[in-house]
């Protein structure tokens, strides 16, 4: 049996530990030990604090573990046992029944260990009709009453009030750790979540920006081709108008020439293939 102030983070597989050293430690080394006799073992442990602390288990204070069939919840052998009586959680228990009473033995020794006893007060009329409980009552009445004795005893509660109290303490850092760790992977996660956003609203003003570019290089192009065409137009009506100078100064002199020769305009236009007015207006 094991009484313990706060079972700690790991507690279940050290009772599980101590319930295996408990049956390997029945067949002594070098002797003629049978497994035959090996006999079931049972591994009590009575907590102060609370072990099993899920919400779903507050209103169970007493647990019994065994090793079992998983498909059929048979026992093998049945020589394993564990038994674990969480006292804070009995106590929170009690308070919620409607007549705050123990229902059998078991929950009568709970409350008895789980309350701290003053000899200058009666024990608790609840239990007080269990004698074995009564006895032991009078055993602490009689320790108590040697100064000596009593003196340890304080030492002793005092030594578990400051390590119960330690032992809170570290639990409630750890939970503030654990806490801190949870906002700080809130913190990089959101962070993670503010830099995808950004990256992406970044590379979207990038793609948007390469569609202007895209958008400004075609229109400067169709510009561009559109003056390249209205060069080639202007170049174009420039080469005809230098050919139609050139076959007007031709004709012109063509005509000056046939004047000089005495020929009449109109024999000109003939001859030219023109009209006489042409020929005139040259």
């Amino acid at each position: 049996m094991t009484v313990q102030v706060n079972p700690g983070f790991h507690y279940p597989p050290r009772s599980k530990y101590y319930l295996a050293g408990m049956y390997r430690d029945q067949l002594e080394k070098g002797k003629d030990a049978l497994y035959s006799d090996l006999k079931a073992c049972y591994g009590i442990h009575i907590l102060v604090g609370t072990l099993f602390d899920k919400p779903e288990e507050e209103g169970f204070w007493f647990n019994h573990y065994a090793m079992l069939n998983t498909r059929t919840h048979k026992a093998l052998v049945n020589h394993w046992h564990l038994y674990y009586i969480e006292l804070e959680k009995y106590l929170r228990s009690l308070e919620k029944k409607a007549e705050a009473r123990p229902l059998n033995e078991l929950e009568e020794w709970t409350l008895f260990i789980g309350t701290i006893q003053d000899n200058d007060r009666p024990l608790d009329e609840r239990i007080n009709h269990n004698p074995m409980i009564r006895e032991v009552y009078k055993m602490i009445e009689t320790f108590t009453k040697d100064d000596h004795l009593r003196e340890k005893y304080r030492v002793q509660e005092e030594f578990i009030r400051v390590q119960k109290t330690n032992e809170y303490m570290t639990e409630k850092m750890r939970q503030e750790i654990i806490r801190l760790g949870h906002e700080v992977e809130h913190f990089m996660a959101e962070q993670e979540r503010i830099t995808a956003e950004n990256k992406a609203a970044l590379q979207a003003q990038e793609r948007e920006r390469v569609e202007k570019e895209k958008e400004r290089a075609e229109k400067e192009k169709e510009r561009a081709e559109k003056q390249a065409a209205l060069q080639a137009q202007e170049r174009e009506r420039v080469e005809k108008e230098r050919e139609r100078a050139e076959k007007e100064a031709i004709m012109k002199k063509a005509i000056h020439g046939m004047r000089n020769q005495g020929l009449p305009d109109e024999d000109i236009a003939t001859m030219l293939g023109i009209s006489e007015a042409v020929v005139r207006g040259l």
